[in-house]
């Protein structure tokens, strides 16, 4: 019985043995198999981030244009929906820029423009609302803390840019000294070479070579306009308004307008439809509406009108210029996308 049972021991040891070995071998098979899938998918994956933003900044040079670009950066609105991030506009003349607001999400819109943050030495606030300016310590950091990092920084807007400015630097001092001690970068364009005014509108300035205008605009806060100028072309954003005929005459024949279209036409069907014909008196009180827009436009003979600041759902492109055009408006009318350029044309 004893040599029966170590017997049957010696056997089951075999056993387990080749079968170990076959596991192995069919192991190996499939890592070799896995290694050469993995080595396909190494070659057609997508490169990293860094990569990937330098080869769309090779091509952005490649296309500088020879006047003025808008790159509606975010479109959306305080409530989060979809791919509509919150409000900020990157306007350009040749190859210089100017961030106008920094809702959330901005920064990676940026990059994936392929416009890098240490690029961005203009940014400005039309008002300081949070879906405005939410992304502001995020820009801020990644131009400056990263590789050849920006020197200089020019920082306009309405009153509390400064204390905002100031809040950021207090409270991440230490974050700051940190990478100035490591030698990873210096206070340049950070805590030194900061130039920072806050504009009351009526203002006019240069920056960059570019004449830029300002307007005090009516909203829940205060709240200025911005135009654009240089090489005999006109980009106007109108900011969160409610109708004013000083925007009119601010606005007088520009090329290009970035207007509010917070009240712009949600399609018949979409989900968001009843909620927002629930809430359009209440948006009334502080932004344009659709009528208004037009009116606007019309008045102001503006060449091209971008609407951006837009509500949750699929904006209805074919009622909203019905209402426009209804309003004597008979210029090019556009829903503002995420992340779409629009170049003015000589």
């Amino acid at each position: 019985m004893f040599r029966k049972k170590h017997l049957l021991l010696y056997l089951f040891i075999a056993l387990t043995i080749v079968l170990m070995a076959c596991s192995n071998d069919t192991a190996s098979e499939e890592s070799e198999g896995n290694i050469e899938e993995g080595e396909a998918v190494e070659e057609t994956k997508p490169a990293n981030v860094e990569e990937s933003v330098d080869a769309k900044r090779a091509e952005n040079k490649d296309t500088v244009p020879d006047g003025f670009r808008v790159t509606t950066v975010g479109t959306g609105s305080p409530p989060i929906e979809g791919e509509k991030t919150w409000p900020s506009t990157l306007v350009q003349f040749q190859d210089k820029y100017f961030l106008v607001d920094c809702g959330g999400g901005c920064t990676h819109g940026l990059t994936k423009a392929g416009i890098h943050p240490r690029e961005i030495t203009n940014i400005l606030f039309t008002h300081h609302h949070v879906d405005h300016n939410s992304d502001f310590i995020t820009v801020l950091m990644a131009g400056w803390a990263t590789n050849d990092p920006r020197t200089e920084l020019n920082l306009l807007g309405t009153e509390g840019t400064k204390e905002f400015y100031n809040f950021v630097i207090d409270f991440y001092e230490q974050d700051i000294q940190y990478r100035i001690d490591t030698g990873y970068t210096t206070g340049d364009g950070m805590i030194e070479n900061v130039n920072i005014q806050e504009l009351h509108g009526e203002e006019e300035l240069e920056l960059d070579g570019v004449k830029i205008s300002t307007l005090d605009v009516p909203h829940s806060i205060k709240t200025i306009a911005y135009k654009f100028e240089a090489g005999g072309q006109t980009v106007v954003l109108s900011a969160d308004t409610t109708f004013n005929e000083e925007l009119i005459e601010f606005s007088e024949g520009a090329d290009l307008m970035v207007l509010d279209g917070m009240l712009a036409e949600v399609k018949k069907g979409d989900p968001f439809y009843e909620e927002f014909q629930h809430i359009k008196p209440q948006l009334a009180s502080a932004h344009l509406t659709l009528e208004e827009a037009g009116q606007t436009a019309a008045e102001a003979n503006v060449k091209k009108v971008v609407f951006h600041h837009l509500m949750n759902g699929e904006i209805d492109e074919e009622k909203t210029t019905e209402v426009m055009r209804e309003a004597g408006y008979t210029g090019e009318v556009m829903i503002g996308e995420t992340l779409k350029q629009y170049d003015v044309e000589e």
